[in-house]
């Protein structure tokens, strides 16, 4: 784990908005984005995940079998240094408000709508309860890099 990163966990989408917020006060990082660029990646993500059709291409390097993949979203835990796939990668120099304001938004219009119809990259078929899950420790994850303060 990098040195200096929290340990930070969501039981629920609406304990995250809370979190953003703290950190809006002050924060540092110990890694390479800012809390605009997570929020961003976030709020993309949370987008992708229900307004993709549900057949996008794949990596089938990216797959992780049954196992390791209910051990993820059970423990919370997500590999370090993933390469995320560029439509998601942020630009440098954004608006931490601003993009706060956005993940709010997506967070929103992914509890609004019907899906995700769409398979997980890395987890193959779930159910929403699941891809809930994953949102929440995907926020986790990223968040864990923002130190408030």
């Amino acid at each position: 784990m990098t040195p200096g990163r929290r340990t930070l966990r969501f039981q629920s989408l609406d304990e995250i908005m809370p979190e953003v917020e703290r950190l809006l006060d002050g924060y540092s990082t110990v890694g390479n984005w800012s809390l605009g660029q997570m929020c961003r990646h976030l709020a993309a993500i949370l987008r992708a995940s229900v307004d993709m059709p549900a057949s996008p291409p794949r990596d089938p390097s990216r797959r992780v079998d049954d196992e390791r993949g209910r051990e993820m979203l059970e423990s919370g835990t997500l590999p370090e240094g993933l390469k995320t796939a560029p439509p998601f990668e942020p630009p440098a120099g954004l608006d931490d408000r601003e993009e706060a304001e956005a993940l709010r938004a997506a967070i929103a219009h992914y509890r609004a709508s019907s899906g995700p119809v769409m398979a997980h990259p890395m987890f193959g078929e779930i159910p929403r309860a699941d891809w809930d899950r994953f949102h929440c420790h995907h926020c986790a994850h990223h968040l864990s890099f923002a130190i408030p303060g």
